[in-house]
């Protein structure tokens, strides 16, 4: 659970909130909460019952004019997802550029056609480096093709652990 920003809020309001005019703020909303169980919320201690969470989070986001993801922490972090869009674009840029070279045509490519070409070229340069580990492979004697499928497999599985690493690390 991500860390709430109840206390953030109530300490950057002016003038503070305190937890007993929270308190009675989600009253006047219809909904009842001590100061002693919005203490043990904004501390991440506990949470809302299941069947009044949404509408405690609501209420909040309408006392503090705020969305109700920013309440609860799970907001967006406005730079990284324009810095993300960003690349993507470019990305898509960089390969449309490429099918309109590659293919001869002027317009801008569908995502459907864009999602062929990136097949495509993908097998494409597979098909390229299986060749290529074919005629090394032919060239090599039984136990150093052995050794280059251990090579291969080693690779492999280092490239998994990268991946799960760096998934860990989101």
């Amino acid at each position: 659970m991500a860390k709430n920003r109840i206390r953030e809020l109530r300490e950057s309001s002016n003038p503070k909130i305190t937890l007993k005019d929270l308190s009675e703020k989600l009253k006047e909303k219809g909904l009842a909460f001590s100061d002693s169980q919005l203490y043990y919320y904004e501390q991440g201690k506990r949470s809302p019952r299941t069947k009044v969470a949404d509408d405690f989070w609501q209420a909040l986001s309408e006392i503090f004019d705020v969305s109700p993801a920013y309440v609860t922490g799970y907001d967006i972090d406005s730079q990284k997802l324009t810095k993300s869009l960003d690349f993507l674009n470019s990305q898509t840029k960089k390969i449309s550029d490429e099918y309109k070279k590659d293919t001869g045509k002027a317009k801008n490519p569908t995502i459907k056609e864009l999602r062929q070409y990136v097949n495509s070229n993908q097998e494409r340069k597979i098909n390229e480096d299986i060749k290529q580990l074919n005629n090394i492979s032919y060239n090599l004697n039984e136990i150093n093709r052995k050794k280059l499928i251990e090579y291969a497999k080693d690779l492999s599985k280092l490239q998994n652990f990268e991946k799960e690493k760096a998934e860990d690390k989101k």
